[in-house]
């Protein structure tokens, strides 16, 4: 089928905040498969395992039921108070049963999910005749109708192989007292559900790593859908462009502010220019208070001779600490000998008698 005019091809893998949202609506990878190899496997170690148990408790229930029947006249009031009796010694293992099956299927699919609170809503678009046959005819459909012949197939196969090497000894069942008979069902029930247990791990397996697949090529994006969201989440990349020159705008006038507290502009003399401030009182070194290349350079040159703050020419003193030195930090070491040479002249230009340290 041709693609449509304008449609994009999805090529990028899904983001984090992607897969987030299609987790919170509850769009996950939770093969069934898995749950219904993890119950086969449970009850054919239930069978295998506590089949003996199961048997002698059920027995004692059925004789203690059946020994009231053959004392008691059988008035419908007596006939409800057996019954009752016995579902009340049946509920324990009943309800052993319904544990288990609750817990081994909560278990399967919090291994696949883990813990989640999806968004339940209802979807009025499920009630349609025609979404449904579209899902029976997609590829979907299709994995479905492989899966459950796959799985019939394989369930017939089994039992049948099962009971055929069982013959001789079903047919001999009617030789056999009630505990015996109970006692070789639940073993072939174990053995016939943990052989169709072992054959669904692989399509369980198979079923896991399909869907897995789909959900992955299901959430990818187009190039379009990530730039949307990165401007959900981030904003307008003209926005923000905006936003930064704003800031810098403000930083660049705060620190124009500076220029006229410095006591000299070192300068490239035209590239590079450092306006440097010294305090004794309260500074351990000279500080740079601004600097700026060309146009920056031009105007901070411009504000010092506004503001009579002598500029002195030092292309290499101006270079180095306008590559190493940030606007508000003292200047290293290494230059304190040449800054305060420079400090020196000043001072002496302007009368002063104070000289710097270092």
């Amino acid at each position: 089928m041709a693609q449509e005019p304008g449609a994009q091809e999805k090529t990028e893998s899904p983001t984090a905040k992607r897969r987030e949202d299609a987790r919170k609506e509850g769009n996950v990878v939770n093969s069934k498969e898995v749950s219904s190899a993890a119950l086969l496997a449970a009850f054919a170690i239930y069978f295998l395992v506590s089949g003996e148990t199961t048997i002698g408790q059920a027995s004692v229930v059925f004789r203690h039921s059946l020994a009231n029947l053959m004392i008691d006249d059988l008035t419908p009031e007596v006939l409800s108070g057996i019954l009752l009796s016995m579902l009340g010694g049946l509920a324990p293992i009943m309800l052993g049963i319904f544990g288990m099956v609750f817990f081994v299927g909560f278990t399967a699919s919090f291994l696949q999910v883990g813990p989640m609170a999806a968004e339940f809503k209802f979807k009025f678009d499920r009630l349609n005749p025609l979404s449904g046959l579209k899902k029976i005819f997609s590829s979907q459909g299709l994995m479905e109708l492989f899966k459950s012949l796959f799985k019939l197939g394989i369930i017939g196969f089994i039992t049948f192989y099962s009971l055929s090497e069982e013959v001789m000894p079903i047919l001999a069942l009617s030789r056999l007292s009630l505990d015996a008979i109970l006692s070789f069902n639940f073993g072939l029930l174990g053995t016939i559900f943990g052989r169709v247990a072992l054959a669904l791990v692989a399509l369980a397996v198979m079923d896991y790593l399909y869907q897995r697949w789909q959900m992955e090529q299901k959430l990818k994006m187009t190039k379009q859908e990530l730039k949307e969201e990165l401007k959900q989440t981030e904003g307008d990349p003209q926005l923000r462009a905006r936003v930064r020159q704003i800031q810098r705008d403000v930083s660049r006038a705060r620190m124009m502010e500076n220029v006229p507290k410095a006591d000299v502009i070192v300068t490239n003399p035209t590239h590079f220019a450092v306006a440097l401030m010294y305090d004794r009182e309260v500074m351990t070194a000279p500080r740079m208070v601004a600097k700026g290349a060309d146009f920056l350079a031009a105007r901070i040159r411009e504000v010092a001779r506004e503001n009579d703050i002598p500029l002195v020419e030092n292309p290499a003193v101006a270079r180095e600490i306008y590559a190493r030195v940030e606007v508000g930090e003292e200047i290293p070491e290494e230059f304190f000998r040449i800054v305060a040479e420079i400090l020196a002249y000043v001072y002496k230009l302007k009368g002063k008698a104070v000289e710097p340290a270092g």
